[in-house]
């Protein structure tokens, strides 16, 4: 049976917004030093390795699916996940448990702060 329309589009989404969650959670804990949002980053890329990889075990190679080829159907919405989506699944919400329960305060001495802007009379040339 082929993916209708609303499956394609809605798979389609779901991987825009758990790379945008990746970015976002990776460029934080780099930029904010908090090595927690590392998890929650792992956890949507691995959401997105997982939608974008999900395939058909019994057509693409021509042997009965076993346990671990198995895909879930999300209840309410039409759309299968695999366990590699799942086990990302898991990874995020752990990594946002723990950075919710343990979030680590960075001293104001410690923080990023922007350089300071410099005045346009340094950028003429003359």
């Amino acid at each position: 049976m082929r993916p209708q329309w609303y499956q394609i589009a809605l798979a389609s989404i779901a991987v825009l917004a758990a790379c945008t969650v990746s970015a976002y959670c990776f460029w934080f804990a780099v930029r904010h030093r908090n090595a927690l949002f590392h998890l929650p980053g792992v956890g949507a890329a691995l959401v997105v390795v997982g939608l974008v990889g999900e395939r058909n075990v019994v057509v693409a190679t021509g042997r009965p699916a076993s346990v671990w080829d198995l895909s879930i159907k999300v209840p309410l919405i039409p759309l299968y996940l695999d366990v590699v989506t799942l086990i990302g699944l898991i990874i995020g919400l752990l990594g946002l448990s723990l950075i919710l329960f343990l979030e680590r305060v960075v001293a104001p001495e410690q923080r990023w702060t922007p350089p300071p802007l410099r005045g346009l009379d340094e950028d003429d040339s003359v």
